[in-house]
This record gives structure tokens, sequence and C-alpha cells, in this order.
């Protein structure tokens, strides 16, 4: 049944992608996918940029427009429209959805001088033909996405500021915007930035935005990240350090392993990420976090660690990548008070890194990942890969992306092993602003989720059209 009817969604998208229903991938976007192991994305991403023509010409009805205005004003419009469906949600053999998402947005830039603009932009999140109860991710109903001033020319100027709703995209893993979210990920901050010669850093306060379904969304109160991230280029051949320190506190964060009891977070978390790209093919990542701190009377002592590596045969045809990944992140070894060991994964973005079925997050794991991209033309790559997920820790929970619990068993006995996922996805740029994309996700479950639960394997196939055009407002 849910085959049939993910078929008809499908065919529905690709005949509304032929009308004035268009859609791009957003490169920026894809950066988080995992940027740091591609030049360009990510292996969930577009194709690499090239600078060969497209297939076909250009569709720019906000370009156009923009060219008949003074360049001190400028519009920006992103539409996404995405069908997608799974079997076997929380491992159930008889568990299966399918439903269209859609997401639009537009904004403005407001650029009298060099040294100061605005920058606004609302959003309409929404999905169709989802059964009940209806809210976010997938439904926030024309919220202010953006609303932020910059002070200081950021190509000129040593030093400048923003202030205001914004997007914080300095980490994937770890602080960022999350933007295959239906609604994704904003921000109510303050950020100073440095630039002097090869030195970059970004000093910040910030409030994450709860999203609601309807109406201008707000920050809550006390729950707030503080930072300093910072980049580093031309120590290493061509690659980046990237030293950085955050400090998160929260009125509320599960303290024990049961997740009912709950504290006053104040969190630290210090680490650094070396990545390089282009080095004979190779390009390669490392990042290190530690976390310490109090969650209600608990010593938190966590850390994480993700690394990998590719290599690209750009003398053969098709350029045939090939990449392998690892990821940790602690968990609590004991279920008794007085150490919290469940690492904090804070706000990353999620999708991809750990298969793009998105079932897991970066705590109390174990990932190894393996996989190869293809670009059998300028403007299309495929991609597959394989993923072995297992538990830091028996005794701690498997989480999801949102930090969630999924499953648990407090005495260890139900083992370490969460199962394999096997990916293949495809993404074709049909201009310079319209892109399509599909994707299945297959996860086949291991010891711990058979045990703990009904053990169905859960599929997640997807298609996407996507469309920017105008001016970029980020």
């Amino acid at each position: 049944m849910v085959r049939t009817r993910f078929l008809i969604l499908t065919i529905s998208a690709f005949l509304l992608g032929r009308g004035p229903l268009w859609a791009q991938y957003d490169k920026v976007a894809a950066l988080g996918s995992d940027s740091a192991l591609t030049p360009i994305g990510g292996p969930a991403s577009s194709p690499p940029i090239s600078t060969d023509p497209y297939d076909l010409p250009d569709l720019r009805p906000t370009g156009m427009l923009n060219d008949q205005l003074p360049q001190w004003l400028q519009f920006g419009l992103d539409e996404r429209f995405r069908v997608e469906g799974s079997t076997g949600t929380g491992f159930k053999p008889n568990a299966a959805t399918s439903y269209l998402l859609n997401r639009f947005r537009f904004g403005m830039i407001v650029q009298p001088v060099n040294w100061f603009k605005v920058v606004a932009q609302v959003q309409d999140a929404r999905s169709f033909l989802q059964s009940p109860p209806l809210g976010p991710p997938n439904n926030v109903r024309w919220d202010l996405k953006l609303a932020y001033a910059e002070i200081g020319d950021a190509e000129k100027n040593p030093v400048w500021v923003t202030a205001g709703r914004q997007l914080l995209d300095y980490n994937n893993t770890i602080i960022a915007n999350s933007e295959w979210r239906n609604q994704a990920r904003s921000y109510d901050a303050v950020v100073t930035n440095f630039h002097v010669d090869r030195f970059r850093a970004a000093v910040f306060a910030a409030s994450v935005v709860v999203p609601e379904l309807e109406g201008i969304t707000h920050h809550q109160e006390g729950n707030n990240i503080y930072g300093a991230y910072g980049w580093i280029t031309r120590v290493l051949p061509k690659s980046s350090i990237e030293p950085f320190g955050l400090w998160r506190v929260a009125p509320s964060f599960a303290v024990e392993d049961t997740g009912l009891k709950s504290g006053h977070l104040d969190e630290k978390a210090g680490g650094f990420r070396i990545r390089g790209t282009d080095l004979r093919n190779f390009d390669y990542r490392y990042e290190l976090v530690e976390e310490r701190g109090l969650v209600g009377r608990d010593d938190i002592q966590a850390w994480g660690t993700t690394m990998g590596a590719g290599y690209t045969l750009t003398w053969l045809g098709w350029k045939p990548r090939f990449f392998t990944g690892y990821d940790y992140a602690s968990g609590d070894k004991s279920p008794d008070p007085g150490v919290h060991s469940t690492f904090d994964t804070m706000y990353p973005t999620a999708h991809d890194r750990f298969g793009i079925a998105d079932l897991f997050g970066w705590q109390n794991i174990v990932a190894w990942r393996a996989g190869g991209t293809l670009n059998p033309h300028r403007r299309l790559s495929f991609t597959a890969q394989y993923l072995d997920f297992w538990l830091a820790s028996a005794t701690d929970a498997a989480y999801n992306t949102s930090g969630g619990v999924i499953l648990r068993d407090p005495t260890g006995r139900s083992g370490t092993h969460l199962g394999n996922e096997v990916d293949s996805y495809a993404w074709y740029e049909i201009n310079r602003q319209v892109h399509v994309g599909a994707g299945f996700g297959y996860l086949l479950p291991g010891e711990f989720i058979n045990k703990l639960s009904k053990g169905a394997a859960y599929t997640y196939p997807y298609f996407v059209i996507e469309m920017f055009d105008g001016k970029r407002v980020h």
C-alpha cells in the first residue's frame, strides 16, 4: 500500500515540477551534509560546481526583477518540494507513511552603503497528506526566518557585527542550521566577526529559535549558547584548522538515563577540527570535542570524535570518488547518578552523516561508513554508501538526531549492535536555479533493536525539487 501511494506521490511531484513549482538543491545546505569530507558538499549533495554550460537555460523570474531594481534593494526566492515516505517506523512491521513537504521562502536585502545592510526573510513550511498531529518541524506556517542587521563590510573590514535572527552554520557536527529539515533552524543572536590575513573568527551569543505551528516563533528564555569559532589557513597545505569553544546553558535538561529527572544545564565544550581538500586528489577531516560542566548535580564528562577521508580518481571518466568515515560519541556506562557521560550533540546538521534515513544522532554511538560517488555527467552525480552502527555503551540508549531516546536497556543485556544501513541517491542540476534529487535508505536492525522492538527493517525513499532565484538571502 505504501509503495503504491509513494509511487503516485512521486509522479505527482514530477508533474508539479514541470509547472510553476520549481526548486533547487541549496549548496549552502549541501555543505551541511558533510562539508568537511568533500570540497563542495558531501556524498549526499548536488554535483560539483562546473564551469561548463547547463543543459537548460536559466529560470530566473526574481533575478529579472532584481535587474530592474537598484542594487541597494534585492529579493531572493527559495522553494523546495519533497515527497518522502517510510516503512518500519518505530521498527514495527506494519507501520508505513508517506506525505508531501513544501517549503517556501522569500527574502529581501536592503544595503544602502557597503558597511550596512538589513536582511529579512519569511518562511512557510507545510506538509500534505501527513497523518496528525501536524506541527514542527514539518509545519511552521508563515514564520519570520531571518531578520538581522549587519554593520561593517565583510569583504573589506577586519571587524563586522550581525545582530538579530540569523543562521549560525560554523560546524555541521555541533552548531549549524540543519537545512534538510522542513523548517530548518534559526538563532536570535549577536555575532562579532573578525578577519585578519589567514585568521578568521566569530564570537557570538545566541538562543535557538523554538519552532511553533503558526505565528512568529521565539527562543526559550534561559536556553542559550555562547561561543567562539576560529578558522586558520595556510598552516598546513591546503587545509584549515578550526579551534572552537562553546558554553551552553539551559533551564531543564535530562540528568539520569531514565530521562525522567531533569536539572539546570551548565556545559562547556572545547575542540578543534582540521580539514583539507585537493591534496593530490585526497581530502580529509578530523574533529575532537570534549564536554565538561554540570547538569543538575551531575558532573559532565563526555567526548566525541569524527574523522574521514576521500580520494578522487580524476583521470578516469565519471571521476569516481571513494570515501570512508568513523564517528564516536560517548554514552553513560552506568545509570547511577553522579557522572553524566552521554555526549551532547547540541545543534547539528544531521542529515546523511549517519545515513540518509536520519535515524541516529551523534550520542552514545560508534559508526563506520564507506561509499563512493560517480559523476557520469557534469551536472549529475550518483552516490552509494554502507554504514555500520553500534552503541558506545550498552547501558545507555540509542538516540535520534534531536537527542531523543529511541530504545534503552539499562541492564546492558541487549547487545550493542544497532544495525547496518545501505543508501543510494542522485542529484541533477537542470539549470543554475533548479535541481532535482532522489534517494533510498534501508536499515537492517541489529541485535539491540531486534531484542527491544519488533525488529522490522526501516526504509526511507524521497524525491526532491529545489529552486533558488535572485539574491542569496542567508
